[in-house]
């Protein structure tokens, strides 16, 4: 007898196939016969793998991002450096600081930037700064469909880092202050709370907002020297509770106790006012349109005066309302275009959803000429 072995595939049969290899799947992965321990590593063809389904991932979902063309604004730079210090240096490394030997033993490791850098487009390292990677412990941005601003702010740092030198590195990231600012909180120790902030947690603010809450860098960071107390609380603890949207402020505000807060802002409070130097005189034409929109609204598009809540006048003003007086016309801009925009991109304390409602109506030239005048006012503490 002969026996006639038969290759023809049925549906059946292919179906029975499929659930053998599922079985033989699930079966592996239930004996515990695989090693996850990151000692183990990945075997050389899965590590070649990954990185080229993740290289091409990158690009594909990357196509129809649109690169703006400010990266070289120093400002823009600043501010990702000051990131970069406290989010990303730990991982990556910095000039002149060797990264924690702790990442070495990551599987994957996170990389080199140095090297890596040169090989992607600015659209490429928005993509992955913004979404983050699977599998690679690079996190997503904290609040990235809101604040594709500040995705761009590390982007046009990261192009400058490769071959940055060390003083260089150290003047973009940490300011007047030293290394110790970054990574030396004790927020956690929660000890006795004096009347001044604690020097380790007014040192990591000062690093970007400087100790007399000027900033730096021209328009880098907002001015928040002389604004009230219970304005720049209320500011700290929505950026700490994710209802006001940044993934720069919120992790440097979330890590702290909230008595810490108190004192930072009470710190940053009592700083004088003043105005910011080597600002450019600004569009005389600007100015006196952005002065009619704050004295008397707009009829049109119902926006009520500014003036109103925001001064100038002498009239007593609620202190939860920020002084936009002397404030960086490009800052002003900013927030209101997050509040303008049709979907909540900026959150904010207890009042913003009265900001929404004033911004929504504003067009950009009504953005821009209110900022404008606004940046021009002295700042004066009644304002």
């Amino acid at each position: 007898m002969k026996w006639r072995v038969d290759f023809f595939i049925t549906p059946l049969r292919a179906a029975l196939a499929a659930l053998a290899v599922v079985g033989g799947v699930l079966a592996f992965g239930w004996s515990g016969l695989f090693n996850v321990a990151a000692t183990s590593g990945h075997w050389p063809i899965t590590d070649w793998f990954l990185h080229y389904v993740m290289i091409n991932s990158v690009k594909t979902r990357s196509l129809a991002v649109e690169t703006p063309n400010n990266l070289d604004d120093p400002a823009l730079i600043a501010r990702g450096a000051g990131h970069y210090a406290s989010g990303c240096a730990g991982c990556h490394g910095a000039p002149g600081r060797p990264r924690n030997p702790v990442i070495r033993e990551m599987v994957p490791t996170a990389p080199d930037l140095d090297p890596k850098i040169p090989t992607w487009e600015p659209k490429h390292l928005f993509w992955i700064v913004k979404n983050g990677v699977k599998y690679a412990g690079m996190p997503a941005w904290v609040s990235a469909e809101e604040r594709e601003d500040e995705v761009w702010s590390v982007v046009a740092f990261l192009l400058k880092l490769p071959g940055m030198s060390d003083e260089t590195y150290r003047r973009l990231a940490m300011g007047a202050e030293n290394d110790g600012a970054v990574g030396g909180l004790t927020a956690l120790a929660h000890r006795s709370q004096g009347p001044a902030p604690r020097e380790d947690v007014l040192a990591d603010c000062a690093r970007c907002h400087g100790r007399d809450g000027m900033g730096r860098d021209g328009d880098a960071f907002p001015i928040i020297a002389g604004q009230s107390a219970d304005y720049l609380y209320d500011a700290l603890a929505a950026y700490a509770q994710n209802k006001r949207y940044s993934g720069i402020m919120e992790p440097a505000a979330a890590r702290l106790p909230y008595s810490d807060l108190a004192a930072v802002a009470e710190h940053y409070a009592a700083q004088p006012r003043s105005a910011p130097a080597g600002a450019k005189p600004p569009d005389p034409a600007l100015v006196a349109r952005g002065e009619k929109i704050a004295r008397e609204g707009l009829r049109d598009t119902g926006t009520p005066a500014c003036a109103n809540c925001h001064g100038p006048g002498s009239e007593a003003r609620n202190p939860a309302y920020p002084k936009l007086a002397g404030q960086h016309a490009s800052y002003l801009e900013t927030q209101l275009r997050l509040w303008e925009k049709e979907h909540d991109s900026r959150g904010g304390g207890p009042f913003s959803e009265i900001m929404r409602k004033i911004a929504f109506g504003m067009t950009e030239a009504d953005i821009k000429a209110v900022a404008s005048y606004y940046a021009s006012l002295p700042p004066t503490p009644e304002q």
